[in-house]
């Protein structure tokens, strides 16, 4: 896959036997969570993705708007449940963007927290809607996402 470019993308967690349908991560007055295609205004399921070189990104919301919040969480441990940071937050929670080995497509990746053995997972808690929260590296396709490039006419 190669480092990805930078833009806007839309995040959909990738469908298994559990879940048969992709939720789309999605930015709301409760935090970030994740939720059905539509079920959201198209706005807060648009996330601004900048990636370095090395594949290390930062993913910002609203996308296209400065300032805006990251995707971030409070301490980098397991369990540790994914928010959006405060406006301009300093320094912004980065993420390694790793493509997962079974290359179906679209090609799923992992988000990772770099230099940790931790990514994001939707939350097995039985809460509604589905919170986001950092779990062990796993390279089940389960805790895969998509990134889908947002296009505008």
């Amino acid at each position: 896959m190669g480092t990805m470019k930078s833009g806007v993308y839309r995040i959909v967690s990738w469908p298994g036997e559990l879940v048969p349908e992709a939720r789309v991560l999605t930015a709301g007055e409760d935090g970030v969570t994740v939720t059905a295609p539509g079920a959201a205004p198209e706005r807060e399921q648009e996330f601004s993705v900048e990636v370095r070189e090395d594949g290390v990104a930062a993913i910002q919301f609203p996308a296209r708007l400065f300032p805006s919040r990251s995707l971030s969480y409070r301490n980098a441990e397991a369990g540790e449940r994914a928010v959006l940071g405060p406006v301009s937050d300093f320094p912004t929670r980065e993420w390694k963007i790793e493509p997962a080995p079974q290359k179906p497509l679209p090609p799923p990746c992992f988000l990772r927290v770099p230099g940790q053995d931790l990514m994001l997972v939707v939350s097995p808690k039985p809460i509604f809607p589905p919170a986001l929260e950092l779990a062990p590296f796993s390279s089940d396709l389960r805790h895969a996402w998509a990134l889908l490039p947002v296009t505008r006419d």
